[in-house]
């Protein structure tokens, strides 16, 4: 069972790592799949699992391969004014899995779940924004959180609908 999930855990970084990159400039800040695919994991996985896999993307990133937004890498971009929502990805991941591995069942706690776990993610990039560029965290969440939101609104719709099925076939495999 410890290898099923160390193998598990290596694949949910792998769709990260292979969704991440995806993104539409906007700015300093770029529109990207990073958090549908870490509220996909965390939907099947539990909450070491998914944020575990968070850490292995985090670290692949660090290390240069070009896993971030527009295929980029190394670790710069952690330590640039986009790094607060790269971190954040880790809480988000931990906000999600334990929600719903608690309330499995209860179709309404996946948006929840998502929806804060994107709340967390996005005041830890605000706050590191408003560190790294001088701002106030008001100019850094106007900057860096509400331009997102509708496309935050479209990731967490179809992220609870795909991760909400995913688990029951999942967990049908599993028995």
């Amino acid at each position: 069972m410890k290898a099923q999930k160390i193998a598990l855990t290596g694949v949910m970084a792998a769709i990260i790592c292979l969704l991440a990159p995806l993104s539409v400039p906007s700015g300093v800040i770029p529109l990207t799949l990073a958090t549908f695919a870490v509220f996909i994991i965390s939907c099947i996985a539990a909450p070491k699992n998914a944020a575990g896999a968070v850490i292995i993307y985090i670290l692949l990133g660090a290390a240069g391969l070009p896993v971030f937004s527009s295929f980029r890498g190394g670790f710069q971009i952690i330590a640039g004014v986009t790094g607060g929502y790269i971190i954040g990805y880790i809480p988000c991941a931990l906000t999600v899995s334990l929600l719903v591995n608690k309330f499995p069942e209860k179709k309404f706690i996946y948006p929840l779940s998502m929806t804060l776990g994107t709340a967390i993610c996005g005041f830890t990039g605000a706050l590191w924004y408003a560190l790294q560029t001088g701002a106030d965290l008001t100019a850094a969440v106007t900057a860096g959180v509400l331009p997102f939101i509708i496309g935050d609104i479209i990731k967490i719709t179809a992220a609870s609908v795909l991760g909400f099925t995913l688990r029951k076939r999942l967990n049908k495999i599993r028995s």
